[in-house]
């Protein structure tokens, strides 16, 4: 165990370079567009979005392995981890092209793309929070997360801009792939400079037992129950509608245009996130929680409504409410979660978000090839505003 003081040192590295990995990872050349390559590839969108659902489900299967997997043997080793997996999923990706089966080679790279998530997911956020445990800033988490946050909406703004500049030069959807691969070979690298931090609680002799411990936990905390409730929902289709909204933005804006979408939504998301920790620590996070929902909702609701040139415009609008609302809710999850299962805890969370994610993916794909894009994102938003507003309100008045 090194010193005390050289211990200090290479701990305050680990938040800026979780953030930086973040950024790298999220500079994906070719993701404002994915669902059209897809589409390119496998030839309609309910196979496209296939293939998100088949990451949603392979999430969700090794979400708690993963979990616990990190509980039991430290952050460092699955951040590293993550981070290859990140690498071999975009090159699967690389090799459907000229596949002649580039639907099981893109499954493939989802898989390991799911495995990634699943390993990010519960730990990352641990790690920042035992860091900074570590370190004696336990209070700033909620400024730590919402500013992690903004570097990776830095990073896919980023990429936005690369992207739709990319194809204004006629460069080839391949390209773009393979260009992904140079930030996401930087990315294990930094995943390799971090340190393990030195606060590991788990008890139980094990995996099965400490699974267990974790769900009781969350079934018990009528706060915490409520929550996991809401961000499945919200999350699982949020996520789903996310990766299919490039489908909607072709039929309102001309193909090079669509990337500069993601430009625009994630420079507010970067600026947001940015400040969200300042918001949800002034305000609360359960006032932010609610509000910051049901003004996301109606902004997207009017976009997909009118579906005009200006729709985009009112979607750009909805990342500020994301940005508070993802931070409130990290903030909410690692105040309820236990020391001894916290990355179990937000594994199970993202296990059940997967699901919904995997079903309302598939809902979303087979929906708008028999309706229309614009269609199939108003029938998921108002299912889910529904059971979200219910869920919330109870949460909120609960804490009142």
């Amino acid at each position: 165990m090194p010193h005390r003081p050289l211990l200090d040192r290479r701990l305050k590295r680990n938040v800026p370079l979780i953030a930086a990995n973040e950024f790298m990872g999220s500079i994906g050349f070719f993701f404002p567009i994915t669902i059209l390559i897809f589409k390119s590839l496998t030839g309609s969108y309910t196979l496209g979005m296939s293939v998100y659902s088949i990451m949603a489900f392979a999430t969700a299967f090794f979400e708690i392995p993963t979990g616990v997997l990190s509980d039991r043997w430290g952050r460092r080793g699955v951040f590293i981890a993550g981070s290859l997996c990140e690498f071999l999923g975009v090159s699967c990706y690389a090799l459907a092209f000229g596949s002649a089966r580039p639907l099981w080679m893109l499954y493939l790279g989802i898989t390991f793309y799911g495995l990634a998530r699943s390993l990010f997911s519960g730990n990352n956020d641990a790690m920042i929070h035992e860091s900074l445990v570590a370190l004696k800033r336990k209070h700033q988490f909620p400024k730590a997360i919402g500013r992690f946050t903004s570097m990776g909406q830095a990073g896919l703004a980023l990429g936005g801009i690369v992207c739709g500049l990319m194809l204004w030069a006629g460069l080839d959807y391949r390209t773009l792939v393979l260009l992904t691969l140079i930030p996401l070979s930087l990315n294990i690298f930094l995943a390799t400079l971090t340190i393990e931090p030195p606060v590991h609680f788990i008890k139980e002799g094990n995996s099965l037992a400490h699974m267990k411990t974790a769900m009781k936990l969350i079934v018990k905390n009528k706060k915490l129950r409520l929550l996991a409730l809401a961000v499945t929902i919200q999350n699982g289709t949020g996520f789903s509608s996310y990766y299919f909204t490039p489908g909607f933005l072709a039929t309102v804006w001309p193909a090079w245009m669509v990337p500069l979408y993601r430009t625009g939504q994630n420079g507010i998301g970067a600026i947001s996130f940015w400040f969200a920790g300042s918001v949800v620590r002034r305000l609360g996070a359960i006032r932010v929680l609610f509000v910051g929902s049901l003004i996301g909702n109606i902004l997207g609701l009017l976009a997909y409504v009118t579906e005009t040139f200006l729709s985009p415009f009112l979607l750009m609008l909805t990342q500020v409410t994301y940005a508070l609302g993802t931070t409130a809710n990290q903030s909410l999850q690692q105040e309820n979660f236990s020391d001894a299962q916290r990355a179990t805890m937000g594994s199970l969370i993202s296990f059940s978000t997967s699901i919904v994610m995997g079903l309302a993916t598939l809902f979303l794909g087979f929906l708008s090839d028999m309706t229309s894009p614009a269609m199939a994102l108003t029938i998921l938003l108002l299912s889910k505003a529904i059971f979200v507003f219910w869920i919330q309100r109870r949460l909120y008045t609960h804490h009142r």
